[in-house]
């Protein structure tokens, strides 16, 4: 049996995106530097982001999102090939999304192509907290 290399990534969250000034060059292949909290308070409405990362190397990811209060919002996986455009990845069925209770749920992508990966969270209403954290595994 082959073996396949793993690695855990904590995803912190901040109110800026990194996409602001993020260029993908050889100093920084490995996405952008994280800053913000892992386990990130919600209230009000805005939209926090998560660290870009470069998963070029990576080719099966498991995500973990838990969230507790009762945050009401919309939990978002993007990617991206440039690290300038971030697209949402689309479902089916259509991801869990908090909605006023305390939950969470694991996803995995396979054989996902796109080179960078962050996520997003916007909040509608309640307060609260979102923590995601993933597994990587390298390509064979």
């Amino acid at each position: 049996m082959g073996h396949c290399n793993q690695f855990p990534v904590a995803f912190n969250w901040q109110i800026d995106s990194p996409v602001t000034n993020f260029l993908p060059i050889p100093a920084n292949q490995t996405g952008s530097k994280p800053s913000g909290v892992i386990k990130s308070a919600i209230s009000g409405t805005n939209t926090i982001y998560s660290q870009i990362i470069e998963k070029s190397r990576q080719q099966n990811i498991n995500i973990e999102f838990t969230w507790t209060g009762t945050t009401t919002g919309t939990l978002q996986v993007l990617v991206s090939n440039s690290g300038i455009n971030f697209y949402a990845l689309t479902f089916d069925p259509v991801l869990t999304q908090p909605a006023g209770t305390a939950g969470g749920y694991t996803i995995n992508l396979s054989v996902l192509s796109a080179k960078y990966i962050m996520l997003s969270y916007t909040n509608a209403s309640g307060t609260g907290t979102i923590a995601a954290y993933a597994q990587f595994q390298d390509v064979n």
